[in-house]
């Protein structure tokens, strides 16, 4: 039994000519121009630009399983020319297994890179490492068995007829899987990446997946083809090689557009190396003097092309490196811009309440002295204590709102909701105030269109404040004219609304799209009231929207009153 097999593995076909520097036969370059043609540029390009990334940053996880992928596709173009062009069937029977190893390898270390490249380098959990493991375990342990190949046809130099269907089939469903896994992780992490990481996702996704498509598909036709006979040889298998071309494509692209696994001019100056040797590389099968000088021409003209691009990939990389720096700087400017404002505001909250202490004295002992508390006072002393009180009952009130500021910004404003009647409570506010708008010979104006019982939960203090400081506003800066509160509801959308309109100042569009930013007035406020903060309003809007609620402010122009209108969920 011995004896046949050293027989058959001493044989040689005579098929061609024995290959010299281990897979070149000058009668495959006529025959089969495409055979060197898609193998050595591709795999040129693969190491190239595999190496440059590696030798760039070796510590990073995403670059060594780029060049392992790189490396495996080498292996595999190598036993696939030696198969082409060597006669040795022992040589030829040794590396035929190994097609499915070098294939099933480049399948699993594309889960693997893909996985490192979108997770930022971090490494793939241990269970879908074992997982992998026990997927690509079938074609390690049966690749030299007869399982895998388990004869060789000598007349046609190869294994083909002599391959295991069913081992096949399992390689191929393995690169399958590999490109739905692949898929799947590159959906799932699309919506939740940055606007630049998403696309870097779309191209390493579309690059990785075409390579394994047109690599395992292409791969497979042809040896199932070849296997039944209907073609004369696996031929076909070479354009899949390609996949690995434009997967390299993508990935120069990242390098320039993204600045990708961290590489800068080197990677461009590594690209621009094997560009030139691609198109240096079609000398191999060209046999004619126009061809032989169109080739020349346009590796001439790419050469051009490409220290061009070199230089411009130069200065934008610089560009990149100082709008780094910048961006850091900025960074760091931005922090300590925070910690200043959180220091602004500790000061405010602190001043504040140190001042809000003896304005509350100072009122207090001002009504004391005009009710007569101290006795009679001449008439000329009544009017300047009218005055230091409504002096410091303004003061009281921009501290008010300067300490609300503090607490909204630190997140120690506290709400304490209970169900109440909205319509009421507007309605108490608007009868105190009407002797605020007589004064200022203005009718203040209350109605209500409800189809509800105006029933809202939210913090009571915290609302009537609201509403007190819009018609505040609206007694404050309308001369002349009236006020008119409307509360409303919309039961379908769950809604109750607090209109208040004033036939005073009115505001500009430009006006309205700044006004509830902090310390922002209305152009016009001043003619009206020099008093003011700019502060109300901001208050108002947080407090309302951290109830639910929200606040709008409508107006048709400057001097045409406005409108102001709190909403509130209605508590059905």
């Amino acid at each position: 039994m011995k004896e046949p097999i050293k027989i058959l593995i001493s044989m040689i076909c005579h098929y061609f000519e024995p290959p010299t520097f281990l897979f070149y036969v000058p009668e495959l370059v006529q025959s089969l121009p495409l055979l060197y043609y898609s193998h050595i540029p591709a795999t040129i390009l693969a190491l190239i630009i595999g190496f440059f990334v590696f030798s760039n940053n070796p510590t990073s996880l995403k670059n060594r399983l780029l060049l392992l992928i790189s490396l495996c596709f080498a292996g595999w173009t190598v036993i696939n020319l030696i198969a082409w062009t060597n006669i040795k069937v022992s040589l030829i029977l040794t590396i035929w297994p190994f097609f499915a190893i070098f294939s099933t390898l480049i399948a699993i270390l594309s889960i693997y890179f893909l996985y490192a490249f979108i997770h930022n380098d971090n490494e793939l959990p241990d269970k879908y490492k074992i997982a992998l493991l026990l997927i690509s375990a079938p074609v390690f342990i049966f690749a030299h068995t007869n399982l895998s190949v388990s004869g060789f046809q000598i007349s046609d130099c190869d294994a083909f007829g002599f391959e295991g269907g069913i081992y096949n089939a399992y390689y191929l469903l393995v690169g399958i899987l590999a490109m739905i896994i692949n898929l799947v992780m590159i959906i799932r992490n699309y919506p939740k990446a940055t606007l630049l990481m998403k696309k870097e996702i779309v191209y390493m996704g579309i690059g990785l997946e075409l390579y394994l498509a047109l690599f395992f598909l292409f791969t497979y036709i042809a040896s199932y083809l070849t296997n039944l006979g209907i073609v004369e040889n696996s031929d076909l298998e070479f354009y899949g090689l390609f996949g690995k071309t434009i997967f390299m494509v993508f990935v120069a692209i990242m390098i320039v557009r993204f600045k990708a696994f961290n590489v800068g001019l080197l990677a461009s100056k590594a690209l621009l190396i094997a560009l030139i040797i691609l198109t240096a590389s079609q000398f191999t099968y060209i046999d004619n003097t126009t061809g032989i000088v169109l080739t020349a021409l346009t590796l001439v003209i790419t050469g051009v092309i490409g220290i061009a691009l070199l230089r411009s990939v130069k200065n934008e990389i610089r560009q990149r490196s100082q709008l780094e720096i910048l961006t850091k700087q900025l960074e760091k400017t931005n922090v300590r811009l925070k910690e200043l404002d959180k220091l602004k505001s500790e000061f405010v909250s602190i001043a504040s309440h140190q001042l809000r202490s003896p304005l509350t004295a100072i009122r207090g002992y001002a009504s004391l002295v005009l009710e007569g508390s101290y006795g009679k006072i001449p008439e000329k002393a009544k009017e300047a204590i009218e005055r230091i009180e409504e002096s410091s009952k303004l003061m009281a009130l921009g501290i008010e709102d300067y300490l609300n500021v503090s607490r909204i910004e630190s997140g120690n404003m506290k709400y304490i909701m209970s169900d109440f009647n909205l319509r009421n409570e507007t309605e108490n506010l608007c009868d105190d105030l009407r002797i605020d708008a007589i004064k200022q010979g203005l009718v203040l104006i209350f109605r209500t269109n409800l189809k509800s019982k105006g029933i809202v939960n939210a913090d009571i203090g915290k609302t009537v404040q609201v509403i007190q400081n819009l018609i505040h506003n609206a007694i404050k800066y309308t001369k002349k004219g009236s006020i008119k509160v409307l509360v409303r509801d919309d039961v379908v959308n769950k809604k109750i609304h607090i209109d208040i309109e004033d036939t005073g100042i009115g505001m500009s569009e430009k006006t309205i799209d700044k006004l509830f930013q902090k310390f922002e007035r209305a152009d016009n406020a001043n003619s009206a009231n020099i008093s003011g903060t700019g502060l109300g309003l901001y208050v108002a809007v947080k407090m309302t929207e951290a109830m639910g609620g929200s606040i709008s402010a409508h107006s048709e122009g400057d001097g045409k009153g406005s409108r102001f209108t709190i909403t509130l969920p209605l508590a059905m």
